[in-house]
């Protein structure tokens, strides 16, 4: 009896706890949302909202880290189930649903060679550094070889978040937003495919033919999931033509929401990648499944997914600043996040640059007539490119599986290096587009600053009115 009641009396303190942890995120998330809107009206390029929303989790949690009290502490720190079953697959959905097509797959190749070469360069890049800095032993870290790779791997995933929010808004050319909007997004899943693929080889003899298993693994994981995901938004295509669903357009926004979200769920289950089937599921529920339905269900899907996007990108920014006080095992190595911040920079210098003349030299040789003397990636192109370099949280939650005895330090530097790299990069991006002459304020009907036709009703409304 008495244990019952016990039970009882620590769930109701749990329910408390979760209660004050939740009001402290909604009220977060109110102000940085009433920050953005400050920003835009007065149009103040030099701040940018997720830079606020980092240091506001950062105060906040540092107030919670000195309060007495653990429960509600526990609650607040990051949560890496969270974070990839709940807030990262709405960024994807609405990434892959709102995408630019035609652009997307006209730079196609660039997009590709960025992600999949850029990240291994990072990825092999930061490796290879972080073991020097091990063999050296100045901080007592002892790590393999392959401890080295897999936490090259997690560091490199960029953050689109921050880079796209602010090419949304000043309306970048279309061309150079889609290459880093394609990048980014495919970026994240390659990290996580590469992290994957060699957390499986920890403990396991290593050799050329354990190397090119991994290749296979690799490749087979990535191409399944990008089939997945299409074959998901097909599907759904078909059941919205040969059906009567469009009379119920509550009913058919669910389904379509529903099944784009077991297509990441199912290829998670099954050890692929869920980011990617998501994405290409969007991208094909918008060229094929977006006509058949209903023009309530169009309406609905478009505003949800950018609905619940919105408020992940800002809850994730919040959450970091709040874990870097709020984690229970932080082991801060001052010289080795120093050193971790300077190989990300110098490894996304190599792998933008010469990739870039890569696709330049290429394109030459390709092009005829007047655009053969011009570049396919100009310098402004490649220094923005090097600007949206930024780490994010998709990194975070990867270090989340570290283990051994330097896990907590190793978890404690990609925190820290994903926050400093968010910071310095994403808080100067406004400006690094006035420096380098990128044009803003173009209206493509391919580019990021398109108009919808909600839009344009709506600025009808307002005219009548």
């Amino acid at each position: 009896m008495d244990s019952t009641i016990e039970k009882r009396e620590s769930s109701e303190v749990e329910e408390l706890y979760s209660s004050w942890s939740l009001t402290i995120v909604c009220i977060l998330l109110i102000l940085s949302l009433l920050t953005s809107y400050y920003l835009q009206i007065k149009r103040i390029r030099a701040i940018h909202e997720t830079v606020v929303s980092i240091f506001a989790g950062m105060v906040v949690g540092l107030v919670v880290r000195l309060a007495p009290g653990h429960l509600i502490r526990q609650m607040l720190s990051f949560n890496h189930t969270l974070f990839f079953n709940l807030l990262l697959p709405p960024i994807i959905l609405n990434s892959g649903y709102e995408m630019r097509q035609d652009n997307f797959f006209r730079n196609f190749g660039s997009i590709l060679i960025f992600a999949f070469f850029g990240t291994f360069i990072s990825a092999m890049g930061l490796g290879v550094i972080v073991k020097i800095w091990s063999f050296l032993g100045l901080e007592g870290l002892n790590l393999s070889i392959l401890d080295c790779l897999i936490f090259g791997s997690t560091l490199s995933a960029t953050d689109p978040v921050t880079i796209l929010s602010i090419f949304t808004q000043y309306k970048v050319d279309p061309k150079l937003y889609s290459i880093i909007f394609g990048e980014s997004l495919l970026n994240d899943a390659v990290s996580i495919v590469m992290y994957e693929t060699f957390s499986q080889f920890k403990g396991k003899e290593k050799s050329t033919l354990t190397l090119l298993n991994g290749v296979g693994i690799f490749v087979l994981s990535f191409s399944s999931s990008m089939a997945m995901g299409v074959v998901f938004g097909l599907a759904t295509s078909l059941l919205l033509k040969h059906s009567h669903l469009h009379l119920y357009p509550a009913l058919e926004s669910c389904l379509v929401g529903l099944l784009a979200y077991t297509s990441y769920f199912f290829s998670n289950g099954l050890h692929m990648s869920g980011i990617v089937s998501l994405l290409f599921c969007g991208i094909t529920l918008k060229h094929y499944a977006y006509h058949t339905m209903s023009r309530r269900t169009q309406r609905t899907t478009k505003y949800l997914f950018s609905v619940l996007a919105q408020l992940s990108e800002n809850f994730i920014f919040i959450y970091l600043g709040l874990n870097l006080f709020t984690q229970e095992f932080a082991v801060f190595k001052p010289l080795f996040i120093l050193i971790s911040t300077i190989a990300v920079i110098a490894t996304r210098y190599l792998a933008v640059f010469p990739l870039s003349e890569l696709i330049n030299f290429f394109h030459r040789w390709r092009a005829t007539g007047p655009a053969r003397g011009k570049p396919e990636l100009p310098h402004s192109y490649q220094m923005m490119l090097f600007w949206a370099g930024l780490r994010g949280a998709v990194g975070v939650a990867l270090a989340s599986g570290f283990t051994g005895e330097n896990a907590g330090a190793l978890r404690t530097t990609v925190l820290v290096v994903v926050v400093l790299t968010v910071v310095m990069f994403g808080g100067t991006t406004a400006r690094m587009l006035e420096v380098m002459g990128i044009r803003t304020g173009v209206v493509d009907e391919d580019g990021p600053g398109s108009s919808s036709e909600e839009e344009e009703e709506e600025r009808a409304w307002r005219r009548s009115g």
